[in-house]
């Protein structure tokens, strides 16, 4: 499938090489591409390992209270059958707000495991948080991700072009009537469109 350029894609990389790092929980409404963009900043890494807490029950059954994430990532590896190798791999556990459990293991992972990059991403997380008693403080760095923006939709329309003379017009170096022109006319697509990728990619 096709991926856009996101926002997003800077702060996954800046994070990856943090030397403060903490585990990673990406948060955002439904289908606005956070699994995308944590699948493309994957070819970062040697290895990429993906599990899905609403469609793998074994695998949320993991995630339990007295956790041991080292022992839960060997367990995790033999099931998938992909190594799981702290600087070489990249664990993605996508749909973290169907389990309490999965999201408060993300602090044993800053405690324990902290050489692992550890990503989480969830839909409607806040109402899950609301429900509990800790959220990992000080050992969870939060990312939001929202619907593309006006820039992210142009760079879909691959006029990377159009925002560089746009940026680059102030006072009196005003933008020519032709280029602004096709930027109105791009921001009335969008206004249409949205910005779901879906959509744009339709």
């Amino acid at each position: 499938m096709t991926y856009y350029r996101r926002n997003i894609d800077q702060k996954l990389l800046e994070w990856k090489d943090s030397p403060r790092r903490k585990p990673l929980l990406i948060r955002g409404a439904r289908q606005v591409g956070k699994s995308s963009a944590v699948r493309h900043f994957a070819k970062c890494f040697k290895y990429f390992v993906e599990v899905n807490l609403e469609r793998q029950p074994s695998i949320r059954q993991l995630f339990t209270k007295d956790i041991d994430v080292k022992r839960t990532c060997e367990d995790i590896s033999a099931s998938t059958g992909i190594p799981i190798v702290a600087g070489k791999t990249l664990l993605f556990i996508d749909e973290i707000q169907v389990s309490q459990e999965g999201i408060m293991s993300l602090r044993y992972f800053k405690e324990d495991y902290p050489e692992l990059h550890v990503i989480a991403a969830g839909s409607l997380l806040e109402f899950t948080l609301q429900e509990l008693p800790t959220f990992g403080v000080g050992r969870i760095h939060s990312l939001f991700m929202y619907p593309m923006t006006f820039d992210e939709f142009l760079y879909a329309n691959h006029e990377e072009g159009l925002i560089l003379l746009r940026n680059e017009a102030y006072g009196n170096q005003s933008l020519d009537q032709a280029f602004h022109d096709k930027l109105v006319e791009y921001f009335r697509t969008y206004l249409l469109v949205g910005g779901m990728p879906e959509s744009v990619l339709a």
